[in-house]
């Protein structure tokens, strides 16, 4: 084979796998999206999930927030705060919905991986919470009331924010 004929064969082997492997990745779609969106400097801002009308109880573990309690009361009040540098648990009950979406509006306004969020049985998390076994607990108003969640002096160790959302 001449020297001609082996290099007309590499570029026909380059061509071939160039086709075979960039058509497919240039006409993706999600190639086209990510060369029209806007970059990550000038487009940082996100959408926060809806905020839920009606009351809510908050509760948090004084214990575990010792240097950071009043930066957490002033969060959880909705005041602007700079970055608190302490990572929380957060608890709802299962089935209060209301309870689930601010908790989850919370933590986007966090920054990532900074709240932990899970759901749990709510008799399981009311034994909990009077316990002091919680973090963080957020409850709608409903919800408490029908837990029978025992009344903030009751609960040594926990601090108890009545918030009201938005609409």
């Amino acid at each position: 084979m001449s020297l001609a004929q082996r290099l007309g064969h590499r570029l026909f082997v380059l061509a071939l796998l160039g086709l075979l492997v960039g058509l497919p990745c240039a006409a993706h779609t999600e190639m086209f999206r990510r060369s029209s969106d806007t970059d990550a400097v000038s487009g940082a801002t996100m959408k926060l999930p809806e905020q839920p009308s009606g009351e809510f109880v908050i509760l948090i573990n004084e214990s575990l927030h010792q240097d950071t309690l009043s930066d957490w009361e002033q969060f959880f009040s909705g005041e602007d705060l700079p970055v608190i540098f302490d990572d929380i648990s957060c608890l709802t009950a299962e089935g209060d919905n209301s309870g689930i979406m601010l908790a989850r509006r919370l933590q986007a306004q966090l920054p990532e991986n900074q709240m932990r969020l899970r759901s749990e049985n709510p008799i399981l998390l009311v034994s909990k919470a009077e316990a002091g076994l919680i973090d963080v607990a957020v409850f709608s108003k409903e919800m408490a009331d029908a837990l029978k969640l025992k009344s903030p002096e009751r609960m040594k160790g926990i601090t108890v924010i009545t918030v009201k959302g938005g609409n």
